[in-house]
């Protein structure tokens, strides 16, 4: 009689800690699956960061290409750029096509300029960094309080006339965004030549 109570208890037991066991795995399972989707995420957002990098320093090339142009231009005494100054001509302090348009046309508003610059920062086929020149005109460097202004100038014969300074704003982008997905990184600058 002692032997078949035992066995029976033998037996219950055998079947709770499959059953505990089983439970285990499935917690095992689950805490694992998290992990493997919290790495993929991680993996995804350095990458995203790194393009991200990639197309800041190709954009940087593409303002300094521009400010290279305008100082050849300038050398040479013309002007580089759409003629923001004219009457009647509206430049919205960020072009249109800023994010959507192609490069390709000559000289004409909203026409983007690939970098002539040899740059390898995108090497997986974004494209050339582009910009786009804005001229905006020709001022003094006067100010209206003649605060900036030395001794020399104001009460000891300075020189005469006042300087003439042309202004530039320059647009630069990581590439053309219509070519593909990749991230467009898009920066400014103001370029006074005197």
């Amino acid at each position: 009689m002692k032997q078949t109570a035992f066995n029976l208890q033998l037996l219950r037991q055998q079947g709770a800690s499959l059953v505990v066991v089983l439970i285990l795995l499935l917690i095992m399972t689950l805490l694992g699956l998290a992990v493997l989707r919290t790495t993929l995420l991680d993996e995804r957002m350095s990458a995203n960061l790194y393009d991200r990098s990639l197309s800041f320093q190709s954009a940087e090339t593409a303002l300094r290409d521009a400010e290279a142009a305008i100082q050849a231009a300038e050398l040479t005494g013309s002007i580089l750029g759409f003629d923001c100054s004219a009457a009647g001509v509206i430049c919205p302090s960020i072009p249109v096509n800023a994010l959507t348009g192609t490069a390709g046309c000559s000289g004409g508003q909203n026409c983007w300029t690939n970098a002539t610059t040899n740059v390898q920062t995108l090497a997986a086929g974004a494209g050339a960094p582009q910009y786009y020149i804005e001229y905006m005109g020709e001022y003094t460097n006067e100010d209206e309080l003649a605060q900036g202004s030395s001794a020399n100038n104001a009460q000891y014969g300075g020189g005469g006339g006042v300087p003439l300074q042309h202004f530039y704003r320059i647009t630069g982008r990581s590439h053309d965004p219509s070519a593909n997905d990749r991230a467009v990184v898009v920066l400014q600058s103001n370029v006074v030549v005197k």
